[in-house]
This record gives structure tokens, sequence and C-alpha cells, in this order.
């Protein structure tokens, strides 16, 4: 059993709903945790590292439309110094996303994990399931993480390597929110674009229609000879938004249109035939990630 249908079979006993923030009496709750030895990037400094922990958990709630107030932090770390740089990045970037750091827990130990619990208001619930009819949108910039994992080393000569790089070292996810009373449904993606398609496609079936990145993207991959589809659908990290939204309401930017939901039976597809989708499993160790430092 992999990752995912583990943690679906759990929450199904819990009675809990499988979805990217939990819904309590108007609040939403969201924890996340990454480890070093997983998930920490060959040009991340510690500080980074924390920073990445908040806005993982920053990007599931705004992609909710739940407002984060307040966030606790664990740290374990095999120093105080190293636990100290990471809770730098950390206070940064709650400040960034104007989130209160309200303290939490600091331990001792073999690799530096962070664990990030926010708290926020939810003046609605969003899940991850479309409807038929509806269309999916996203910010064009998939691809330039999975640029980054492999040619990190020229950021300084590439500004797509850079593009990718920065997304990655000190992610942003402050993207702007469509009219709430437009959204049905929608997901972050930090497992890679397939992984949102396959999970959105329960019940129905996702068309897609368009690669959602960049003319300067897709000229970088073939002037290396790269797959783009690949680059596009099976990265990871980019805490881009993806939601569902009814056909009647304009797409503005930076929003594009680039997939229709149909009634189906739980398939994604594209071109001539169903997505290829990798996903991500941290312990089969399946996926697109770069091998840990």
């Amino acid at each position: 059993m992999g990752e995912k249908a583990f943690l679906r079979d759990l929450l199904s006993s819990l009675g809990a709903e499988d979805n990217d923030v939990t819904y309590i009496d108007g609040i939403a709750v969201k924890i996340d945790g990454i480890s070093a030895s997983a998930s920490r990037l060959a040009f991340q400094s510690w500080q980074d590292f924390g920073w990445r922990g908040v806005a993982a958990a920053y990007s599931d709630m705004r992609v909710k439309y739940a407002t984060p107030t307040h966030m606790l932090a664990s740290v374990t770390a095999p120093s105080l110094s190293e636990a100290s740089e990471v809770i730098e990045g950390i206070l940064e970037a709650a400040s960034c996303f104007g989130v209160k750091y309200i303290g939490g827990d600091l331990n001792r130990g073999g690799d530096v994990v962070v664990d990030i619990v926010m708290v926020g208001r939810a003046e609605r619930r969003v899940g991850r399931i479309p409807r038929p009819g509806d269309i999916l949108i996203t910010i064009p910039e998939f691809g330039y993480t999975s640029i980054a994992y492999r040619f990190w080393r020229e950021s300084g000569r590439s500004a797509v390597v850079r593009r990718g790089v920065e997304m990655l070292r000190r992610p942003k996810p402050t993207w702007p929110l469509p009219p709430a009373h437009c959204v049905t449904a929608s997901m972050d993606s930090s497992d890679g674009l397939a992984d949102v398609l396959w999970t959105m496609a329960r019940g129905v079936d996702v068309i897609v229609t368009r690669l959602p990145t960049s003319d300067e993207l897709v000229e970088f991959a073939r002037e290396r000879g790269l797959d783009v589809d690949e680059l596009v659908f099976n990265g990871g990290e980019e805490l881009l938004p993806v939601f569902a939204v009814r056909r009647d309401c304009d797409v503005t930017e930076p929003y594009i249109a680039f997939a229709e939901v149909v009634s189906g039976s739980g398939a994604v597809w594209w071109r001539e035939g169903t997505l290829r989708w990798r996903g991500w499993d941290y312990f089969s160790g399946t996926g697109s990630f770069p091998a840990p430092l």
C-alpha cells in the first residue's frame, strides 16, 4: 500500500475528510512536516528550510480560502545552532505571510525535522472534487521546479533555472484568489500537477486542454532535449493553486483555464490517452524529487 492510499484509509477509519485542511466549527487547521534527509535541497540554507515548512502550510490554507492567524512550530535538530537557523527562517516566513508565530516545541535528534501547525478562520468549506461542467484554472508556472532540481547549478546563467530555484528556496504562495463564489474545489500542488489532477478526478474525468507553463520554459526544455510534459506534470513543490470554477465565471490573470471536468469514472486525459502519473511517495522513494543530501 502506498503513502496516499494508507492516509485515505486512515482518514476514512477516523470519519475524517480527505482534504488539504481540517475544518472544526468554522476553524481551519493544517499540520505539515518535513525532514531534511528527505526534503532539503542542496541550495537551501537552514533558514530556507524553515521558511519552506511555513510556506507549505500557508499554501494549503490559502487555497481553501482560510485566513491563517496563528501557528506553532516543532523543530528537531542535532544541534541548537541548526535549530536556531531553522527558527529564524520560520520567523521570517511568519512575518511575510502575516501569521502570528506563538511558540511550539524544540527537540534534539539525528535529523532536522520541522512540523508546522497553522490555524485560522474558515468562512466556507472547499473540497477537492469538482463537478462536471467546471473548468480548472491555475497559474502557468509549472515545470520550473523540475528544471531547478536538475540544473540548479546554472541559476547564475539562466533566468528559467533561477526562477525555479527561487520557487523552491523561498516559495511565496501569495497568489490572488479567484472570486470565492466561483470556486467549487481546490488543491495546491506540492507533489506535482499530475498528482493533483488524479486526486481531483474521483467520480469525474478531467480533460487537460493545454500545458500550464510558459513559452520560455518550453524553449529551455526543447533546447536541452527534455520531455516538457514530464517537467510540467511530474515535478513537485510548486505550491501553485489549482481551482475548479464554474464555467460562467471569467478567468483573469494570472490564471489560465487548462482543463475541463466531465462526467466519468475517475480518469485524467491528455493528448491521445490517460495522463502519465508517477506521483511522489516518501516511503517507496518514487517520484521526481532529487535524492536527499
